[in-house]
């Protein structure tokens, strides 16, 4: 080996042991986070993966699973993480000598018209010429604009991860909604043919002291409008019965009418048990904060695919191939053609398109650490917010309950007394109304309170399984 080659193959060891990446290294930000919640949470250690168990709901449970299996927008989400970790495995390609292979046949004919050196046969002309070999050409990564980019990929691919659980802990929040909206349109639905079966009877006797001349026509009237106006009530509620019933099916990825098992009434769902998760957990647990930091990775490290940029470019390039006229003696020593060797540029004047492509990788960078700090404010604003409904919902459903409980009785007392003719039909129709009204109001609380429990869990992230992490 000369002196020049292995000065060559010296040098290149060096360039390559001296790589640096240029840019700032990525370091997670720190927040000033509370140390406690405002609202009172829970000391459950109960995992956040698998929240929907508090319920203890079989439909509920199967809903959930079938949402996991067949949704297609957790299939879409899953896909476009995909396409991101294809798009990292090209970006780690990029670290590799590119080597193609290839081959020419071509006529060729020279021009005749050139003084030739003395002595300098005149090939044939026009001639065959045959080529067969391959060529590789390799980036040696001297400022780590390839590693960076591997970094921006990796960061992008992690934050597409956390972007599948975030759409997990959205879907499965949502199904659980959907499916205590469903058992509370049928509670409401008992309730209003309670009451229509009550204020039937109510109508029969009214009716029948209107025959024995003991009221008059307009209780007989006022009783019909009561008994109607409860009725209408049927029809928008089976509606919504329809309508919730065909949203469960989109979520859980099916056609209308397969989930016709839910049409059987079922006690609105009830839990008190919140999660115990301290304000520095919360960070960790929800999926968008997670995907928001790893977005603002990713984009700190394109700051230095920009920088590298600036400096220059070695590339090792080189090719091989057997070049003959004739096809007899293409594969043999003496057809051989080859070269390698170092290809440096660097850039002297781009109008200054660099620097300002630096200066938006830097802009956007501060834009990421902008959306992660409101991430953050906006997890630590809807956790408070779910955990304050929560406690209000409660004190909410013992009141409409005690206001349920005194009118079920005051209608009791009341129908005693108008059968007795002690009182008059407008105390009965109040009365009943009341009930009516209250009894509904009660049916829609306590499918508030299971809400409400639901927001509480996804706002702390709950809903993705601990091996995913």
């Amino acid at each position: 080996m000369s002196q020049s080659q292995n000065f060559f193959i010296t040098g290149l060891a060096v360039l390559l042991s001296g790589c640096i990446a240029v840019g700032p290294d990525y370091h997670p930000p720190d927040m000033d986070i509370p140390a406690v919640w405002v609202n009172e949470t829970g000391t459950s250690d109960m995992s956040l993966a698998a929240w929907w168990l508090v319920f203890d709901d079989a439909g509920l449970n199967q809903l959930l699973f079938d949402l996991r299996a067949n949704n297609r927008d957790l299939a879409a989400a899953v896909a476009n993480m995909e396409r991101y970790a294809a798009q990292y495995g090209m970006v780690r390609a990029e670290a590799f000598p590119f080597v193609a292979a290839q081959g020419t046949v071509s006529y060729d004919r020279q021009t005749e018209r050139v003084r030739r050196p003395e002595g300098v046969p005149i090939p044939d002309n026009p001639t065959w010429i045959y080529q067969a070999g391959f060529s590789m050409t390799w980036e040696i990564d001297l400022w780590g604009r390839v590693s960076r980019s591997k970094e921006a990929a990796l960061g992008r691919l992690d934050a597409a991860a956390e972007d599948v659980r975030h759409t997990l802990v959205l879907l499965q929040a949502q199904a659980a909604a959907e499916y205590i909206q469903l058992r509370t349109l049928q509670a409401r639905l008992a309730t209003a043919f309670n009451n229509i079966e009550l204020q039937r009877e109510t109508l029969v006797v009214v009716r029948g002291r209107f025959a024995a001349g003991l009221t008059g026509e307009a209780d007989v009237f006022q009783a019909e409008m009561n008994l109607a106006a409860t009725e209408a009530q049927v029809p928008a509620l089976r509606a919504q019965v329809e309508e919730t019933l065909n949203a469960l099916c989109v979520l859980a990825g099916t056609w209308p009418g397969a989930l016709d098992v839910l049409r059987e009434p079922q006690a609105v769902p009830s839990a008190r048990t919140l999660p115990g998760v301290l304000p520095a957990e919360l960070i960790r647990q929800r999926p968008d904060i997670r995907s928001a930091e790893r977005q603002l990775a990713a984009q700190t490290a394109r700051i230095g695919v920009a920088q590298a940029e600036l400096y220059p470019k070695l590339a090792l390039n080189g090719s091989f191939a057997f070049v003959a006229t004739d096809t007899d003696v293409l594969i043999s020593t003496a057809a051989q053609a080859f070269d390698i060797g170092p290809v440096l540029s660097l850039p002297i004047f781009t109008g200054g398109k660099v620097r300002q492509s630096i200066r938006a990788e830097e802009a956007a960078t501060r834009a990421a650490l902008a959306r992660y700090e409101q991430s953050v404010l906006t997890a630590f604003g809807e956790c408070e917010d779910a955990l304050s409904r929560f406690k209000e919902s409660g004190a909410q459903l013992n009141a409409l309950q005690e206001a349920a409980t005194a009118a079920e009785r005051t209608v009791v007392v009341v129908n005693e007394l108008y059968r007795s003719g002690l009182t008059d039909f407008q105390r009965v129709l109040d009365a009943q109304r009341q009930l009516t009204q209250y009894q509904d109001a009660l049916a829609q609380a306590q499918g508030a309170r299971a809400a409400s429990l639901v927001a509480v869990y996804k706002a702390f992230g709950g809903g993705w399984e601990a091996e995913m992490q």
